[in-house]
């Protein structure tokens, strides 16, 4: 038996600390609210899978694998995806067992439906649009019934602040609040980089603290400049409109009334989030999403019963996609970068593990395909805790990547938090160049004068050392890739080609308390209701 914490209480945490309970080891679970605000409970469109339906459909992995692949730009590692496609449906019935009760149609099947770069219909939905939240829901409750049994330490007050090193192993968490908690492994689950930029399809900012952590530690980041945009926000309800519509029919138009997608990209509105996201952007008088075709194929009522979420949300700021189309534009919403691991969740740190958004698996390339998000969240957690059982945590991660670069930077409090999310938002966008990017480093340098009086006490470093990653990677790759987009191209396309960095200077704080001794953290039995 091991000791294990979990940081982040997302689908990838609670997968992960539900797996460590089921394989005996001794599990905390530390989750500052992600019960309620990760990434995972927002995600509405679905979970994707190669299910025994799909297969009686005509569907197939290898289709899944090749639509993975393709919609990353062949920046993708085919045996990840070859992996996790091929676990998918062994994923869903795990969730199942778990908890997690899937739409169904009349005759009982599992309903599935298609989303963009889909070759096919293979993703399987909750509450229509509400798929991540029903899944968390799901494993939230069985985390807690395990709580209550006292298998599962659970604390949802603590935030981890530092990962405790000893011999240059993560051997451990030093709470936000000063407590410490010692471990055999730590597996880092909460999420992406949603805090460091101003227009984002996340109602609540995530500063990027897994990032932060891992950097300060030593571990290697990889494809830091491969963010994703979504490409249908609607800024007026402050809220994303999953591409499950456009899957069911829905089409994007300029303010001409012009379908502007089938002058883009064969595939129209279901071609790649990276192609959508720029056709959206440069939409002569902005984009508009258009229901219509689905209204007049399935009659009114429809919409509010396949989509309750998006449509209760759009009538809360008075717009009926029955009605007219609704505004979009790009936002951002996922990060395919961020702490390069190897099948086994390994971060090159011996110790620290890496699951869900916060890690660089290989599976998304430039560009995620949709719905794989929740599938690697799952994988990567079950993956992390495997390894802990065989043994493997104390060995660092061999990672087929280029040399990463040393990459200096002062770790400490720079640019204001707002300074940090209009810079992003104007140059580590949708579309990048050399000039922007050079201007956004300048300002976001804690040592940069003329921004002592701008600089803000409240703001946290991690939106500010995240963004700076993200512009050095982003300078790092002269040519376009999947998401990652310069209109002042200086290079060819080279998918497989790899940006990864590595702090030269790790922290090097040590633990004071033994595996799974705590000394001053918050009670473990108290969870947000």
């Amino acid at each position: 038996m091991s000791a294990i914490v979990v940081v982040g209480g997302g689908l990838a945490g609670l997968t992960a600390a539900l797996a460590g309970v089921e394989a005996g080891h001794e599990v905390t679970l530390l989750d500052d609210g992600a019960f309620r605000s990760s990434a995972s409970v927002q995600a509405q469109g679905g979970f994707s899978a190669v299910t025994a339906a799909g297969l009686a459909a005509g569907d197939s992995v290898a289709s899944h694998v090749a639509d993975t692949l393709e919609a990353g730009a062949r920046h993708g590692d085919p045996a990840v995806a070859a992996a996790v496609c091929a676990a998918a449906e062994e994923h869903v019935g795990t969730l199942t067992r778990w908890g997690t009760v899937w739409d169904t149609e009349a005759d009982g099947t599992v309903s599935l439906t298609r989303e963009a770069a889909h070759a096919a219909s293979r993703i399987l939905h909750v509450g229509g649009d509400a798929t991540g939240a029903g899944i968390v829901e799901a494993l939230r409750r069985r985390a807690e019934a395990l709580g209550a049994e006292g298998r599962l330490r659970l604390d949802g007050l603590e935030e981890a602040g530092a990962l405790l090193l000893e011999g240059g192993a993560v051997a451990g968490v030093a709470g936000a609040h000063g407590g410490l908690l010692g471990a055999d492994a730590v597996i880092l689950a909460s999420g992406g980089i949603s805090g460091a930029y101003g227009t984002r399809t996340s109602r609540f900012a995530n500063p990027g603290d897994a990032a932060a952590l891992a950097w300060r530690a030593g571990a290697v980041l990889a494809d830091a400049e491969m963010v994703q945009f979504h490409p249908t926000y609607c800024a007026e309800a402050g809220f994303m409109v999953s591409e499950a519509l456009r899957g069911e029919g829905a089409v994007l138009r300029d303010a001409t009334g012009r379908r502007f997608m089938l002058e883009i990209d064969e595939r129209a509105e279901l071609a790649p989030r990276d192609v959508v996201a720029r056709g959206v952007a440069r939409a002569q008088g902005g984009a508009w999403l258009d229901a219509s075709p689905i209204v007049e194929r399935e009659g009114r009522g429809f919409l509010a019963r396949r989509f309750p979420t998006i449509t209760a949300t759009l009538a809360q700021a008075g717009l009926d996609l029955e009605r007219a189309p609704i505004p979009v534009r790009p936002a951002q919403h996922y990060w395919m970068g961020g702490v390069a691991v190897d099948a086994h969740a390994r971060s090159t740190v011996p110790g620290l593990l890496v699951a869900g958004e916060a890690s660089r698996t290989g599976l998304h390339g430039a560009n995620r395909l949709a719905s794989n998000s929740l599938l690697e969240a799952v994988h990567t957690g079950l993956a992390a805790v495997a390894t802990v059982s065989a043994g493997l945590h104390r060995e660092p991660a061999t990672l087929r990547l280029g040399a990463p670069v040393p990459l200096e930077l002062e770790d400490r409090r720079g640019a204001p938090l707002a300074t940090v999310r209009t810079l992003a938002d104007r140059h580590l966008g949708v579309e990048r160049e050399a000039a922007g990017l050079s201007a956004s480093l300048v300002a976001l340098d804690p040592a940069t004068e003329g921004l002592g009086a701008e600089r803000d006490p409240s703001c946290a470093s991690s939106e500010a050392l995240t963004a700076r990653l993200i512009a050095h990677s982003a300078q790092l790759r002269p040519g376009p890739l999947g998401a990652h987009h310069r209109l002042d191209a200086a290079g060819e396309a080279r998918p497989g080609a790899t940006v990864t960095l590595v702090n030269p200077h790790p922290a090097t704080r040590r633990a004071t308390t033994a595996p799974g001794a705590a000394a001053g953290m918050s009670d473990p039995r108290k969870v947000p209701a």
